[in-house]
């Protein structure tokens, strides 16, 4: 159930992150600085859900309210016991399949597979890089005539020279080698080993094909730059049904072509709208408060003057050892804590019900402890007495003393 909660919780994330992004930043010209935010989000999606923070919020110690014990008559319980004419057989119904088991194995089963494909994926490509590369501007060129061509992977370009010329080559080249520069391949495998893990959230694979349009976007604008927007667009429309079906390269053509093209001749955004990425933040620290954040209400420990006497005080406490929770040890976890001058009164609860618990040592327990105590009796009458006999202070609370 863990890893349940926990992939829900990055899955929660991603959407939230990712509707930002479609609903303000996707139409902004500032292609570097969406490729970080996608990164950057898509990780912290994978990273909020393992924090944990607490916040210890303080109530007022008069504010808190002791359960009353509730006393059953178990002889007159029996007594209104009624034996029934005739009964009924039921089977015994045999135990159901336990599928929340079985989801892990399945879970991990498909994540393997898919990691398993992707590794196969990378081979075919270094299968490939063995043919023999030229080595042009730092990249390495490999050519070939069929399957994926006209893209790249890391600093590996495969072309089709038989369906290029010179200038068309130069342009194709400029733009593949953005792509090996800005280690946009990176950002692939990332991707692919993050689409592994969630498979079934629709959202990261939204998250691939934004983060792919962010690539080409950065690299058409590069590349438009050195060659012309028109006669850049031209070759585009040219080599538009050329695509790959490797999805760890980037393939010249492989986005939409008619957004790609639009943006080429999009007016580019004003600086000052790189101020809206900082709207992502509040998206950011929300994620943290409900994902992260427990509040924990804690009794306020108030500062108590402490009785003064002449001389030597003592405690004064009727046991009561015919109590059947005496002599016994049990175990459980502190819901409150009552102080007084005299000691703290634990609000102690248990397996079978909710006991008031003397404290001696104040200050060295906390609410939500778990103990495991001693039952020595039960305090009916507490109180402070000074020297003379006289009592200054009494707890008329009823509690157990341990």
């Amino acid at each position: 159930m863990e890893l349940l909660t926990y992939l829900l919780k990055v899955s929660a994330c991603t959407v939230l992150f990712f509707a930002f992004y479609l609903l303000v930043l996707r139409r902004l010209t500032f292609f570097k600085t969406n490729r970080f935010y996608l990164l950057v989000t898509l990780l912290l999606s994978f990273i909020i859900p393992t924090l944990n923070f607490t916040i210890e919020r303080e109530v007022p110690a008069a504010a808190v309210v002791f359960d009353q014990p509730t006393i059953v008559n178990r002889e007159k319980e029996v007594a209104q016991i009624q034996i029934p004419n005739q009964i009924a057989y039921s089977p015994i119904a045999e135990e159901s399949f336990d599928w929340y088991a079985v989801l892990p194995y399945l879970y991990f089963g498909i994540v393997a597979c898919l990691l398993f494909i992707a590794t196969w994926r990378i081979l075919q490509l270094v299968k490939h890089t063995k043919n023999g590369a030229e080595r042009i501007n730092g990249l390495k060129i490999v050519s070939k005539t069929n399957g994926f061509t006209n893209c790249s992977f890391f600093n590996y370009v495969f072309i089709d020279n038989k369906s290029l010329t010179e200038a068309e080559l130069q342009v194709l080249l400029k733009h593949e080698q953005v792509h090996a520069q800005q280690l946009h391949s990176v950002d692939k495998v990332l991707l692919i080993i993050a689409k592994a893990f969630l498979w079934f959230n629709p959202v990261v694979y939204l998250y691939d094909k934004a983060l792919e349009q962010a690539h080409e976007y950065e690299a058409d604008e590069a590349t438009s730059q050195s060659f012309g927007t028109e006669q850049y667009a031209n070759l585009l429309l040219r080599l538009a049904i050329a695509k790959s079906e490797m999805p760890l390269v980037h393939n010249f053509v492989k986005s939409p072509i008619k957004a790609r093209i639009k943006m080429l001749f999009n007016s580019k955004s004003k600086n000052m709208k790189k101020l809206m990425y900082l709207l992502a933040v509040p998206v950011g620290l929300g994620l943290l408060w409900g994902f992260t954040v427990k509040v924990v209400e804690v009794s306020r420990r108030t500062e108590i003057t402490e009785i003064k006497t002449e001389g030597n005080g003592d405690l004064k406490a009727k046991i009561s050892k015919k109590d059947p929770l005496w002599n016994k040890t049990i175990k459980g976890k502190i819901k409150s804590i009552l102080i007084t001058e005299v000691g703290e009164v634990l609000n102690f609860k248990y397996d079978n019900g909710l006991i008031r618990v003397f404290n001696y040592a104040k200050g060295k327990v906390s609410v939500g402890d778990e103990l495991s105590i001693s039952i020595g009796g039960s305090i009916t009458d507490l109180g402070m007495k000074d020297p003379k006999g006289n009592v200054v202070k009494k707890l008329d609370a009823p509690c157990y003393l341990v």
